[in-house]
């Protein structure tokens, strides 16, 4: 090739086509959640998928109050703990207020002591197991508790980072700034995005469970609303958008929600009933129709297609990555997706 021609290659991938020229390149941050009450299933994705799980982020810890004294239980189990070790896993666990107990929380905000109790619990705890820090998943605040959470975190930031440690926020997403709802008033409400993302290494924004929704957890419009409202208070670096793994059922004669699940569960369906399966191309989810007992249901549900079509939004706003919920219930063609060689 001669030198001229060299040149204008690199000229024309730098200035004139920066999108296609290094779309190749684009490697979200893949953060994936584990529960206990799902363990088994996410520790064999886990063995199956490892060299694609960026960060491993566990639901396992809680926040208490025993005799006023806050206090952090739970931890990981054996087999957890084996494959974590086994595979070199980056670990950034979650902890919560217990059974997302408003009271409690709202006892954490308010006592300084307590909240250093609790920091410095979480230092220890990270530094004795190796974790690369914590993602702070508390829900369930009322809004009138939003600058105090943001001094919380502020605080914790503080800490986390003269330790080395990262700290990051899994905050529920809203599109408004005032609702009188309760997603917003006990929900929503409670999380200044901006000022957390100044704080906080990113933010893991939870753009599902859709408040208003008649049918998916997250339809592609609601999705793209969150984002619209979301793009002047953090920064695509730091966010992290949040992606369901789980479905809704809903009773189709009643139009009302009757369960949850996950894609295993749809493929026992899809083997044992009649059913017919849609892919909604303007919602950007598929469905699954079946009856049983003389009932009809629609079930709602995550696959390879549907995931595909959030990677392409994460990609388009040039978001730092996504937070799925949840591993163990994924459509196992999602990880031809995340081919890190590719």
């Amino acid at each position: 090739m001669n030198t001229f021609l060299k040149y204008f290659i690199v000229f024309f991938c730098f200035f004139a086509l920066p999108i296609s020229c290094f779309a190749a390149d684009f490697n979200p941050e893949a953060i994936f959640y584990l529960a206990k009450y799902n363990a088994e299933a996410g520790v064999k994705s886990i063995e199956q998928n490892w060299q694609k799980i960026d960060i491993l982020a566990p639901q396992m810890h809680t926040v208490i109050f025993n005799n006023n004294s806050a206090k952090i239980i739970g931890g990981f189990g054996p087999k957890l703990k084996k494959a974590i070790s086994d595979h070199s896993l980056k670990v950034m666990p979650l902890v919560a207020n217990a059974n997302f107990n408003q009271s409690i929380m709202h006892k954490l905000l308010v006592s300084p002591s307590q909240q250093d109790r609790v920091i410095t619990g979480l230092v220890y705890l990270a530094k004795r197991d190796k974790y690369i820090g914590w993602q702070f998943d508390f829900e369930n605040i009322n809004y009138q508790d939003k600058d105090l959470y943001s001094a919380f975190i502020e605080k914790a930031s503080k800490s986390f980072k003269k330790n080395n440690l990262i700290l990051t926020v899994a905050a529920i997403a809203r599109s408004v700034d005032y609702e009188d709802t309760d997603a917003f008033l006990n929900w929503g409400g409670a999380y200044d995005y901006k000022k957390l993302s100044e704080s906080a290494d990113f933010i893991s924004l939870m753009a599902y469970d859709d408040p208003q929704s008649k049918g998916p957890v997250a339809s592609v419009e609601y999705v793209k609303k969150i984002l619209d409202y979301i793009k002047d208070k953090i920064p695509p670096e730091k966010l992290s958008l949040g992606v369901p793994l789980y479905y809704w059922k809903w009773n189709a004669d009643t139009n009302k929600k009757v369960g949850s699940g996950f894609f295993n569960n749809v493929m026992v369906i899809i083997t044992n009933f009649l059913h017919t399966i849609n892919f909604d191309e303007s919602l950007a989810v598929s469905s699954l129709s079946y009856s049983y007992n003389n009932r009809n249901y629609k079930i709602w549900f995550e696959d390879k297609k549907s995931f595909k079509v959030k990677l392409d939004i994460i990609k388009e706003n040039n978001l730092r990555g996504f937070s799925a919920w949840l591993l163990g219930g994924e459509d196992p063609a999602i990880w031809t997706l995340l081919d890190k060689n590719s």
